[in-house]
């Protein structure tokens, strides 16, 4: 019987020897698996590190890319510290207050960050150029000046972007917030289309978006003037391009303005409101024909008297 017995054990310990071997080959021919790419870390160390796992959890359900944001606040704050050479700051006592202001400006740019709808937040750090040309092509074909667009688009900006930084030539990261706000803007715009008439105004009510803007085209009829005003409320601004995108009157408030002939047809007005809710606006427009000219009367002719020579006037005559 012991014979049976130490065959048994002797077989399950070869057998076990056999498998470990076999299966360390086999995990050993596979090729190790290739790690994830993590989200990069917040940088630099924070100040606050609750304050700071708050940003990101709030990074996180705005789905705004983290990694974007974290290298927008970095490149806003060593513009603010040109001196430090591109050096973020460390986690030394002495860095404290630099760590803090990195803090700041994050706060600051989430806050502009979160006037954006979803759909244009998601995209942050992925958005092109062309992403908005084509909605800039139809306005080109409703025959609206680019400098027009351009003013439209720089009013937009100038809620996510510091007076810095503004305009079409943004660079990145920045330039994700230019195109986002362009995107926003030139989409679905409301253009309006008002023809003066002559002698008599014209007179239509508007409604304007909150933080939005209205573009109203007014054809003159040739060779007349034009007198325009707009009331509205105190938060809008209005801008009037001639017909060849000429500055006829620069941005400013809501006023009356008289625009001569030369500004051709049809003038270009733009008109933002900067409030927080929606507001109507009020405009006028008159088409004045030139004066007429009166003939100036030619002088009457001198009644001829007698000429006297005065070297032959004698005073005791």
């Amino acid at each position: 019987m012991w014979p049976v017995v130490a065959a048994l054990v002797l077989s399950a310990l070869l057998g076990t020897a056999i498998g470990w071997f076999l299966l360390s080959r086999g995990s050993g021919s596979k090729q190790s698996p290739v790690p994830l790419a993590q989200p990069r870390d917040a940088s630099p160390p924070s100040q606050d590190p609750e304050a700071r796992q708050q940003l990101l959890n709030r990074l996180r359900a705005l789905q705004v890319d983290r990694n974007w944001f974290l290298s927008l606040v970095d490149s806003s704050w060593l513009s603010r510290f040109p001196e430090r050479g591109g050096r973020l700051p460390s986690a030394s006592v002495e860095d404290a207050p630099l760590r803090q202001v990195w803090d700041d400006l994050a706060e600051e740019w989430l806050a502009r960050v979160e006037q954006l709808p979803p759909r244009r937040r998601a995209r942050l750090g992925q958005l092109e150029t062309k992403d908005w040309e084509q909605q800039r092509q139809v306005l080109v074909q409703r025959d609206v000046h680019p400098r027009v667009i351009q003013a439209l688009v720089s009013a937009a900006a100038r809620t996510l972007l510091p007076g810095d930084v503004r305009g079409g030539s943004a660079e990145e990261p920045y330039r994700q917030l230019w195109i986002a706000a362009a995107m926003e803007r030139v989409q679905g715009i409301g253009i309006d289309t008002i023809s003066a008439r002559s002698g008599e105004a014209t007179i239509r009510s508007l409604r304007v978006p909150s933080a939005g803007a209205r573009l109203i085209t007014v054809e003159v009829p040739e060779g007349t003037s034009l007198v325009l005003g707009i009331n509205g409320t105190p938060l809008m601004e209005m801008t009037v391009f001639g017909s060849q995108g000429r500055l006829l009157a620069a941005k400013g408030p809501l006023r009356v303005v008289s625009l001569p002939s030369t500004a051709g047809s049809p003038v270009q007005v733009l008109v933002v409101n900067d409030g927080v809710a929606s507001g109507v606006l009020t405009l006028s427009c008159r088409a004045d024909p030139p004066p007429m000219a009166v003939e100036k009367p030619e002088p009457a002719d001198e009644p001829k008297g007698l000429d006297s020579d005065p070297m032959e006037f004698d005073p005791m005559e």
